[in-house]
């Protein structure tokens, strides 16, 4: 490619609604450097070229970041939201999403202790507000705490299969809040293991959103979940 990824990633997000200014691009890079540093270390990704780092990994967690915010905005969201990034990893799409939405507060949870650590660290030396790692395995028994349940919003990548992921991830939203799951293609809300969890949960697909990485051609899904009578 001939621009540089971060322009294109910048590009990319005015088309989805979101304004990355130059200091959210700089927060960017500073945490993406810091996953090729880490990464030499220890396994985070699989992905640790410049390239597929921006274009990938937080492409997703902006393209999350403008999708959320308005969906949340439509429903009378405060101005505040609790989102939950389920299953973090490395925290390429909740690191990502605060970057580029500043007002939500985001937590991180991932049970992998060298991940933890390494978010840990991270979160400290971008020095953002509202962002809080927690070492906690999605399903791990009920929540601890209030802070554990009650997300305006849920966002969750390649953490299991869809059924699966409705089953970890509706039970910690708020009564009108929204999970938001990334698929490789649209899934089928009719299919016999997405039905039986979406009724065990109570809830339904509200909207399969189609969208392009500005690295790729082909279309993915931003599969935007509620619960039942929102």
């Amino acid at each position: 490619m001939s621009a540089e990824p971060l322009a294109l990633l910048a590009c990319a997000a005015r088309d989805w609604g979101a304004d990355l200014d130059s200091a959210a691009l700089a927060r960017l890079e500073s945490y993406l450097r810091q996953v090729q540093v880490k990464n030499a270390v220890t396994n985070l990704t699989a992905d640790d070229s410049w390239e597929p780092l921006v274009l990938k990994h937080a492409a997703d967690g902006v393209l999350a970041a403008a999708v959320l915010r308005r969906e949340l905005a439509a429903r009378g969201a405060a101005a505040h939201p609790r989102v939950l990034d389920l299953g973090s990893g490395g925290g390429f799409i909740g690191i990502a999403l605060k970057i580029t939405w500043p007002e939500a507060e985001v937590t991180l949870m991932e049970a992998v202790e060298r991940k933890f650590r390494f978010l840990n660290a991270a979160v400290s030396s971008l020095g953002l507000g509202g962002l809080r790692p927690l070492q906690r395995r999605a399903g791990g028994g009920a929540p601890r705490c209030a802070r554990e349940t009650g997300f305006d919003a849920v966002v969750e990548r390649a953490l299991a299969p869809l059924p699966e992921a409705v089953r970890l991830a509706v039970p910690l939203l708020s009564p009108r809040g929204l999970f938001a799951a990334f698929q490789s293609e649209n899934p089928d809300p009719a299919e016999p293991a997405l039905a039986k969890a979406l009724a065990a949960e109570r809830a339904r697909v509200l909207k399969s959103l189609p969208y392009r990485r500005p690295s790729e051609d082909r279309e993915r899904r931003l599969v935007i979940i509620a619960r039942e009578g929102e």
